[in-house]
């Protein structure tokens, strides 16, 4: 942790949850020895470090499935339960990167409502509400907001990290200056797709744009997956995880006001079908 600015840390913005995602571990980087005219304190978080030197994902249990942690349990509980512990009470951002496209998009939970009104400010074409899945995320502690970026390790992933979390921090009145217009539309992620055992993949659709039922989705060595009711393709990849193809979503508004009027409604959330 590198703690800069004004006073003790109000706002943190981390990077190597996961250890193998590069381009947010390098813009926490190169953000903790950059010359910025910080008005509020920041703390400047690598938040695995022994999976960022050895490049895994997570060495005992993956960081982001076990929050808020356990203070006796493996490596990766132990860091969950500090971390958690640590964001409480202040204003997050959580840099992540995933094989899916497109990117970048925000993920956070509703449990949380006021992280709607946080990412639906940053500078994403798309914001996903994951109640229901993934239940174990950062997104449950304190009043924080994850970004999923472009998962190669270049130039060009890394800026794009820097970017939003410089935007984050302007958004915050951590840093001065007014950030990039945002104007996203929002989705529940609610359900994973199952990738079959096979050896040859294809995807046939786009992540955020709707498959209609009856649809092909996807091929596996031949054999063709069919859609049986409409969603919206969410994280979905051909190479990302050994079982999932991604998740199944629904639109749930196209502008913040729409979901707080609905989807915010937790006796109405609770009824819309899949």
């Amino acid at each position: 942790m590198t703690v800069r600015g004004p006073g003790e840390p109000e706002v943190v913005v981390i990077g190597g949850v996961h250890g193998d995602e590069r381009s947010g571990i390098r813009a926490v980087r190169r953000l903790r020895e950059a010359e910025l005219d910080l008005q509020r304190s920041v703390a400047f978080v690598l938040a695995n470090p022994a999976a960022i030197e050895a490049g895994e994902r997570y060495l005992d249990s993956d960081l982001n499935r076990v929050f808020p942690g356990d203070p006796d349990g493996d490596r990766e509980e132990r860091i969950a339960a500090r971390l958690c512990e640590f964001v409480e009470g202040r204003t997050t951002l959580s840099l992540h990167a995933t094989e899916a496209e497109p990117t970048p998009f925000a993920l956070i939970h509703s449990s949380q409502p006021r992280e709607f009104d946080l990412a639906a400010r940053l500078p994403v074409p798309h914001v996903v509400d994951h109640w229901g899945v993934n239940e174990q995320t950062i997104t449950t502690c304190g009043f924080s907001v994850e970004i999923e970026l472009a998962s190669e390790d270049s130039e060009e992933a890394a800026a794009a990290a820097e970017h939003q979390a410089r935007a984050f921090l302007k958004r915050v009145d951590a840093l001065p200056n007014e950030p990039p217009d945002a104007d996203p539309d929002f989705f529940h992620m609610y359900e994973p797709v199952p990738k079959p055992s096979g050896t040859c993949y294809e995807l046939y659709v786009e992540n955020f744009e709707r498959v209609p039922a009856g649809a092909t989705y996807a091929n596996v060595d031949g054999e063709d997956l069919i859609a049986d009711e409409p969603f919206w393709p969410i994280m979905m990849s051909e190479h990302g995880s050994e079982d999932v193809f991604g998740y199944k979503g629904r639109k749930i508004g196209e502008s913040l006001e729409e979901v707080k009027e609905t989807w915010l409604d937790e006796d109405r959330r609770r009824e819309t079908p899949g």
